[in-house]
């Protein structure tokens, strides 16, 4: 038999099975349409940022960092002007701003700039239409539209910021590194370096971020020599240019589409899943052709090769119908993300994407149909020839010999699902081989459990029903005891459906049952005195005031504490240099200066885990306390020594104790606290935790506003908004892609159900012949349709409750509270989409007539 031959077979009966093909073919685009939405996406994101990345980040480039510069930094900022090379300095903070028309102030983002030199690329856009250089000018403020409302403003108006008065000049239409600002927390406003020190916000010790932009004379066109100048001066800065994305955007990118990728080959496994479903009916159906086919003369071999061939051709079909609504996903993607990424990639196609789309679907694909294929060997002549429809069972060491063939095949997709899957995550982000191996590794690992899990649950809730209807035979209605008995029917791929439509829904629900969890978990105040009011930015000559407006203050609830906080920065660990010891991983923080407090006592809600806290201590022989998972990460045990640069003074300390303390207390941030006397002489701030009544932190926040203009008054509430903006936003995404793997499963019931269609005609035309009406026969299905949803979405939604436990507990380490609601929403919505797409699938069997099928036509 040649290839063409088969071809031709195997397309003649792929036309005379259309309709039962085209669901398959619809599962198969549900998946691939999820990958390559998601790749294409991603890669037209990537080239826009690199296409226009000297517009993106106003410069040809851009160092970030947290602190000022030092002499030696300076210079070289020196020694690059008198070379040609411009410089712009952006200072980026927090602060609190209000007006006379709103009783309440808002918290929102600052952003200074130098308006004569900001931007050296793009422009930024205001409303009214004017320049920075001619608006900005030290009373005046350009902000975004939404602080409009909140403050009950216009353009034109006034207000205050760190207690000076502010004209808003204009809004912020757009400003071409908005993507690249450090801070985002609340509405964000726009002034100039003078007018931020009007404002009083800039301390020595405040916490702000320090972004210096630079644009290249056209003599220089090399861009990394002038970059590694600038890397030796700041080892610890962020530095991009125009040459590559940006470093922290496609860092996020590259996880979320590693991620999304990933639930997208899930949603393209449950469709290969009704691949192998439909070419196992299809062959069962087409027994009498194999058998005849083997009469003659046929090899298995041949026969398989036909029906490869078929399988081939259905995913190629629905690879190519998936890459169509991939393309409708790829341009849905930035409405999703619009409000935090105001771009638009350009629409082209990418190639990459295309053929990542038709390689994995078509290969995912004919993994999962090797083991109906390689069944086709176990088909004899003789036995069809009886019209014994259904195989014999083999015995002893048959029934060994006959594992090998599905075992070698479960091995084959296991490890081409890996392979996949590595391919995949090595494929866009450009991940080193390594850690590709160990995703895919993770990845085949969570699914093979999720499988077995579910494959497992289904086989025992389905002979749980079917002794169920033994056992309550008589006292079952007959409509529901047909319906659960059409389940085992021949040839039904009931455990098949069940097993897809489990996994859509449990990745679905899994994902909401994670974001809703932690957003409770910060949400709730437990413990009870958990402050739920932070204020920052203290002068030590506010602090005791402070400290007396907040004990007078109304709604108190607990006694509040201000903490006094400096700046050291660590040089040395047991005579090692931080910067040779900590190049990479979690310890680079390190490499920067710490925020540190003294105490002369162990403070309050404080452990100690190692060592002992001092009792007395000396002021010319300071000692250190270290917290649990800093200690952990410098290796460092009590008896440690440890260098300090503090206020320009080299400081030696050893490790007294290393501690633990409760991370919802106001001391959360500090890893490090010393004997009094080490920050003499140095600047310092303090800020304080309280908790309030919920009612009264408004009236609180107004008061001290009034008093102490400059002091950032921080409403937790107001920051689970935004952390609630963005969770949402993200969970969004990963539930739309979540959401092709239910479609799949549900397309998959549909398949099922046009794959056995001739035998629920037989049993139609059986039913009506001895007198049962279309609506009884519509209420039998109706029944199996509801319980295999309502079966595949009670063990999604108990796999997704013990997948998002694991997740809580081992990887996040936040509280899992069992929610009824999302479970039980998740049942019944899976029991109306299996019912609804049922009842689709099967309207033309319930409309045939018993003449019809009687009469053989």
């Amino acid at each position: 038999m040649t290839n063409n031959t088969a071809f031709k077979i195997a397309w003649r009966e792929s036309r005379a099975s259309s309709a039962k093909f085209v669901f398959v073919i619809l599962a198969v685009a549900a998946g691939v349409g999820a990958l390559t939405g998601v790749r294409g996406f991603s890669r037209g994101f990537r080239d826009m940022l690199l296409k226009d990345a000297r517009t993106l980040m106003a410069g040809d480039l851009s160092v970030r960092v947290f602190e000022m510069q030092n002499k030696d930094q300076s210079a070289l900022f020196d020694s690059l002007q008198a070379r040609g090379v411009q410089r712009t300095w952006i200072t980026e903070t927090v602060s609190m701003m209000s007006s006379s028309q709103s009783p309440d102030p808002v918290l929102v983002s600052v952003k200074a700039v130098e308006p004569g030199l900001y931007p050296f690329y793009g422009k930024v856009e205001l409303s009214p239409a004017a320049t920075l250089s001619d608006q900005l000018r030290d009373d005046a403020v350009a902000v975004s539209e939404d602080l409009l409302p909140r403050l009950q403003v216009n353009v034109g108006d006034a207000v205050k910021l760190g207690g000076q008065e502010y004209r808003i000049v204009g809004t912020v239409v757009s400003e071409p590194d908005r993507m690249a600002g450090s801070l985002n927390v609340g509405p964000r406003i726009l002034l100039s370096r003078d007018a931020l020190i009007r404002s009083g916000l800039l301390r020595p010790g405040s916490r702000s971020a320090q972004r210096f932009l630079f644009k290249l004379p056209p003599e220089i066109r090399n861009v990394e020599s002038i970059r590694a100048e600038l890397k030796q001066a700041f080892p610890d800065a962020v530095i991009a240019d125009f040459t590559e994305t940006h470093p922290l955007i496609t860092r996020g990118l590259d996880r979320a589409t590693m991620f999304l990728s990933l639930v997208s080959l899930i949603a393209m496994i449950v469709g290969a899943i009704g691949v192998s479903t439909a070419i196992h009916s299809h062959l069962q159906q087409k027994m009498d052709s194999i058998a005849v086919m083997k009469s003659i003369g046929g090899r298995s071999w041949q026969i398989i090769r036909i029906y490869s061939l078929q399988a081939l051709m259905l995913a190629m079909a629905g690879s190519v119908a998936g890459l169509i609504l991939g393309l409708i996903v790829e341009q849905a993607f930035p409405l999703l993300i619009a409000k935090f990424f105001p771009v638009h990639p350009e629409f082209h196609f990418h190639w990459q994407s295309i053929v990542e789309g038709l390689l994995v679907g078509g290969l995912s694909t004919m993994l999962f149909t090797l083991p109906p294929l390689l069944g086709i060997r176990r088909i004899k002549p003789n036995l069809i020839l009886r019209r014994e429809m259904e195989e014999s069972k083999p015995r002893g060491m048959e029934r060994i010999r006959g594992m090998f063939a599905p075992a070698v095949a479960g091995l084959l997709i296991l490890l081409g699902l890996g392979g996949i899957a590595t391919w995949l995550v090595m494929g866009l982000t450009g991940r080193n081989s390594d850690d590709a191996y160990r995703v895919g590794g993770y990845f085949v690992g969570g699914l093979v459990v999720a499988i077995l899990a579910l494959s497992a649950f289904a086989w025992l809730l389905l002979r749980v029903l079917r002794l169920l209807v033994r056992v309550f035979k008589v006292a079952l209605p007959s409509t529901i005891r047909h319906g659960i008995s059409n389940l085992y029917r021949p040839g039904n791929q009931a455990e098949a459906v069940l097993v897809s439509l489990g996994l859509g829904v449990m990745f679905t629900l899994t994902v909401y049952l994670v974001q809703h969890s932690v957003l409770a978990q910060i949400a709730r105040s437990a413990p009870p005195s958990m402050p739920n009011v932070f204020l920052i930015n203290i002068t030590e000559h506010e602090a005791p005031a402070i400290l007396v407006a907040l004990q007078n203050a109304k709604g108190m609830q607990g006694k509040p504490e201000v903490l006094p906080a400096s700046n050291a920065k660590l040089i040395a660990v047991n005579g090692e240099l931080v910067e040779d010891k900590f190049k990479e991983g979690p310890g680079r923080r390190f490499r920067q200066a710490r925020s540190a407090r003294w105490s002369a006592t162990v403070p309050e809600h404080t452990d100690i885990i190692k060592g002992a806290w001092w009792q007395t201590f000396d002021k010319t022989a300071p000692q250190v306390a270290v917290s649990e998972d800093a200690a952990k990460i410098l290796g460092i045990e009590p008896g440690a020594r440890l260098e300090w640069s503090v206020g320009g003074r080299k400081v030696a300390t050893p490790v007294a104790a290393i501690y633990r303390t409760e991370t919802v207390r106001a001391g959360m941030a500090f890893e490090f606290i010393f004997t009094p006397g080490v920050f003499e002489g140095v600047p310092v701030l303090y800020f304080c935790g309280v908790r309030m009544e919920a009612g009264q932190i408004a009236a609180m926040q107004r008061a001290f506003y009034a008093q102490f203009p400059a002091v950032t008054v921080i409403n937790i509430a107001d920051v689970l908004d935004r952390v609630q903006e963005v969770v949402d936003q993200i969970a969004i995404v990963v539930r739309f892609i979540s959401a092709f793997a239910i479609f799949a499963g549900a397309i998959i019931l549909a398949s099922s159900i046009a794959g056995t269609r001739f035998r629920r005609i037989r049993e139609v035309v059986i039913l009506k012949t001895i007198g049962a009406t279309r609506r009884r026969v519509s209420s039998i299905f109706l029944v199996e349709f509801l319980i295999l949803g309502a079966v595949s979405g009670l063990m999604g939604s108990i796999l997704a409750s013990l997948f998002s436990w694991l997740l809580l507990k081992r990887l996040l380490d936040s509280e899992f509270r069992f929610d009824v609601i999302p479970n039980l929403a998740a049942i019944v919505l899976t029991a109306l989409i299996a019912a609804g797409t049922g009842w689709l699938a099967s309207s033309r069997i319930l409309r045939q007539k018993p003449l019809e099928v009687l009469r053989g036509e």
